[in-house]
């Protein structure tokens, strides 16, 4: 995993990029989508229990993640925190080929104030992203006055361009109250913007996870109904984004610039003239019962994985018989 964090324009605004290394053995996943995360903090803090553990459990479910520490008391009056968003997601879209980002596949996370945040940029922004997560945001003007300057309004800023929302908040939550997210819910609705809504009975504000590993020691920061929340949102998220390809008996990387041993066993054998070497060189290989398993991997692994089953000579030959043939 690579950790990159940069300074955006704004004073003391970070980006950090969790970023899944990339591997041959799973092709499927050189671009993945990603999660752009905004903890909560009522614009007066970023809270570290919204940020890091949030990144790592959608890392673990194959997204790259992203966390945004933004525009926070005198400088949070808007739109200098809405600045710091679309910053950030046109910085991810512009990287996204080197960061092994799917551009069209961002979706905003945001909690509490930074649920006002990422509805604000799927509302506001000059671009916006493909989907939004809301964790019992507040979005309302008129319950604002627990930040440091006045906010917009959300419900009143969706339109028909603002994207697909999962939406999360407990009925017991009294300092941001389900009011938002059921006023959210029906401002989308009328501009019919599709949206799951999960409203849970019991869980104060700030969950997070609802998890002990996000707790801090809280008891009240644990529920077990509430921590369902990201389970709810992993199976959304596979809708609108779709799963990674797993369609194919065998993945093949036929970029090749020549033949030679390190090349994929399947990819040699679809050459007749190198079918023909490798069988000459490996004639066990013809017929043995593990050929199909062997196809993803090169004759360089199978020789040694097979305690080399042809000597250096006979290997250092094939290499260079192997290289003489064009490539087709």
């Amino acid at each position: 995993m690579r950790l990159i964090t940069r300074s955006l324009t704004n004073e003391n605004v970070t980006l950090t990029a969790y970023l899944l290394d990339q591997s041959n053995e799973m092709r499927n996943t050189h671009n993945r989508p990603a999660i752009l995360i905004f903890p909560g903090g009522a614009y007066r803090g970023c809270s570290d229990r919204e940020a890091e553990p949030v990144a790592m459990a959608f890392l673990a479910e194959g997204y790259q993640a992203f966390v945004l520490r933004y525009s926070l008391n005198h400088n949070a009056c808007f739109p200098k925190p809405l600045n710091d968003a679309e910053e950030a997601l046109e910085l991810i879209r512009d990287n996204s080929q080197q960061w092994g980002v799917d551009p069209t596949k961002v979706a905003v996370c945001g909690f509490s104030a930074g649920g006002h945040l990422a509805s604000a940029l799927g509302t506001m922004g000059r671009i916006r992203p493909d989907a939004m997560i809301l964790g019992y945001p507040q979005i309302l003007a008129t319950t604002s006055s627990i930040f440091p300057s006045p906010l917009p309004g959300i419900d009143t800023a969706v339109d028909a361009a603002t994207p697909t929302a999962f939406i999360f908040h407990t009925f017991e939550d009294t300092l941001v109250p389900v009011n938002n997210a059921l006023a959210l819910a029906s401002a989308l609705e009328q501009f019919k913007v599709p949206f799951d809504l999960h409203i849970f009975r019991n869980g104060v504000h700030g969950l997070s996870l609802a998890a002990p590993v996000t707790s801090g020691g809280l008891r009240s920061m644990v529920d077990g109904d509430a921590a369902k929340w990201f389970d709810l949102c992993i199976s959304w998220l596979k809708k609108v984004f779709g799963e990674f390809a797993s369609d194919q008996d065998i993945l093949l990387d036929e970029n090749i610039s020549e033949y030679d041993i390190d090349v994929q066993l399947g990819v040699l054998l679809k050459n007749p003239a190198c079918k023909t070497l490798i069988y000459q060189a490996l004639p066990m290989l013809e017929n043995s019962p593990q050929l199909q398993d062997a196809l993803q991997v090169s004759i360089r692994q199978i020789n040694e994985w097979g305690g080399e089953i042809a000597s250096q000579e006979v290997m250092e030959q094939l290499n260079f018989d192997l290289k003489a043939i064009p490539l087709d």
